[in-house]
């Protein structure tokens, strides 16, 4: 089984402080599919994490991966698999959609 954290850095604030003013939101998963086990690393029995930092497009859809904190390199390959395969609401900035870039981190655990 393997799992996932979200980090992003822009913050969810009214731009000029009044509760009816447009708020900038940070994109959300929607779709996060587990990457894959290789067997080499089941069966050496590696638990980690792998950092991953991507862009976002304006429409939620992740691209440019590049791994920040790898685990080993084949479990750092599903990670960036998995990672392309993920699905974001669209950050807000000014009330408009806009691209973004943003780390996650992909967590690989035997269970």
């Amino acid at each position: 089984m393997a799992g996932f954290l979200f980090v992003v850095g822009l913050l969810a604030v009214a731009s000029d402080g009044n509760k009816s003013a447009t708020k900038d939101v940070p994109p959300k998963p929607i779709y996060t599919p587990d990457p894959e086990y290789t067997p080499a690393a089941r069966h050496d029995k590696v638990q980690g994490v792998v950092m991953v930092r991507l862009n976002l497009d304006a429409d939620g859809i992740p691209h440019d991966m590049k791994v920040v904190r790898g685990l080993r390199s084949d479990l750092d390959k599903k990670a960036i698999e998995a990672v392309g395969k993920w699905r974001f609401t669209p950050a807000i900035k000014d009330g408009k959609p806009t691209a973004v870039s943003v780390n996650v981190q992909v967590s690989f655990r035997l269970y």
